[in-house]
């Protein structure tokens, strides 16, 4: 059944090819090679099916407003004029009837000065993809010379910063990596927005520091690395950045649901719109296998509401409610949600498992709510209906004891 929510916003992937070439990313190092059959920049003639299918999307459920994030592959590769033009299709298509708010995330090393002007002109908020100082940054994140790309990355943020953008950052956590070395460099570069998303990896295709190990109990690298960073989050007393992920865990475990596609309870109600005009589920999912996103809809045939019925989709847009069995007995579930989708997949089950990172959640979820407990008051702590959980309480809602 149809949802009866409407979208919050669509990321429009604009140019499906990239000017770098990172050792871990889900869309050309997965194992999709559907972008090869894609035009490689987005043409006018999609620009305006789209905003055909926004219009009627928001007069359909009496939306108020919109968000349009460009994304790639590297959007910039579509040049300063397809912005533009893009802005300009959408405010003539809806008018002053939605409020519409557009986001761009690139790996920044196209941004300069002019850029900055353009994309503040067109009030362009900038998100700028950047693990860590060069030594980490540069281990990933390498152009198709295999050239390491933090300069050009910071030279674009500099830029960025220069120009007073609206701007934040996006890093790929690695729990190989310090995460108190992370801190301190965003830190020093200003950086008032930071997130820090967990990689893209699943049961089939498990986190490298899993490859020899499996996940256990007892052996959680990756929360383990979150749990430092929120510890000197937390503490730091000066000014620092907000991080989405942690601000997001902290409202969560209030009972304020701010979760998006990684946690919480609520719908993911964003879509996918590829350079062809095809319409999928979310772009992480493409490291579920090749071609694993394409369920046959397009702009030229399909609204947006009609894409809800699409098995992938609804799954995904479902995935905090649609839960395997072993999350539904989880004490943790209504922070959690099962985690992100793609991390719970594998070919023999599909999406009926936790989620690769199960133990590594769970460990940290427990830590953070202990820690928040220590410092409300009893008023507080008994209006969010809170009680102490340890992370051997929460093993034993799922029958396992540490």
């Amino acid at each position: 059944m149809p949802s009866q929510q409407g979208l919050s916003g669509v990321v429009v992937k604009i140019a499906s090819r990239c000017n770098i070439n990172c050792s871990y990313c889900y869309m050309y190092q997965m194992g999709d090679e559907s972008y090869r059959f894609l035009p490689k920049v987005m043409a006018y003639a999609q620009v305006d099916q789209l905003m055909e299918r926004v219009s009627r999307h928001c007069d359909e459920f009496k939306l108020a407003e919109f968000d349009f994030i460009l994304h790639g592959g590297e959007p910039l590769l579509a040049g300063k004029p397809f912005f533009r033009k893009f802005v300009e299709k959408a405010r003539a298509a809806l008018g002053t009837r939605v409020k519409l708010k557009f986001g761009v995330q690139t790996n920044g090393v196209l941004l300069d000065a002019a850029w900055c002007e353009w994309l503040n002109d067109l009030s362009f908020h900038i998100g700028i993809s950047l693990d860590g100082p060069a030594h980490w940054h540069d281990r990933f994140r390498k152009d198709h010379r295999q050239l390491g790309s933090h300069a050009r990355t910071v030279a674009g943020l500099k830029a960025a910063q220069l120009a007073n953008c609206r701007l934040g950052i996006l890093a790929v956590m690695d729990a190989a990596s310090d995460p108190l070395e992370l801190y301190a460099y965003f830190k020093g570069l200003g950086i008032d927005y930071l997130d820090f998303l967990w990689p893209d990896y699943h049961h089939d295709k498990p986190p490298p520091l899993y490859a020899q190990r499996a996940s256990t109990p007892a052996y959680t690298p990756y929360g383990d690395w979150w749990i430092r960073l929120f510890d000197c989050w937390f503490t730091d007393r000066g000014a620092k950045p907000r991080i989405r992920f942690l601000n997001q865990l902290i409202f969560m475990i209030l009972g304020i649901d701010t979760g998006f596609e990684s946690i919480g309870q609520e719908e993911n109600r964003y879509l996918i719109v590829e350079t062809d005009g095809g319409i999928e589920a979310s772009d992480y999912l493409k490291a579920c296998g090749d071609g694993f996103t394409k369920e046959g809809m397009h702009l030229a045939h399909h609204e947006f509401s009609e894409v809800y019925a699409s098995p992938l989709v609804n799954m995904h847009r479902q995935s905090h409610r649609i839960l395997p069995h072993v999350c539904r007995q989880c004490r943790i579930r209504q922070v959690c949600g099962g985690g992100h989708l793609a991390h719970r997949f594998s070919a023999e089950s599909q999406f009926a498992n936790a989620s690769v990172y199960c133990y590594d959640l769970m460990k940290l979820l427990t830590h953070v709510q202990n820690v928040l407990l220590s410092h409300l008051s009893s008023g507080t702590i008994e209006g969010a209906g809170l009680a102490p959980t340890t992370y051997a309480d929460a093993l034993k809602s799922i029958n396992i004891v540490k």
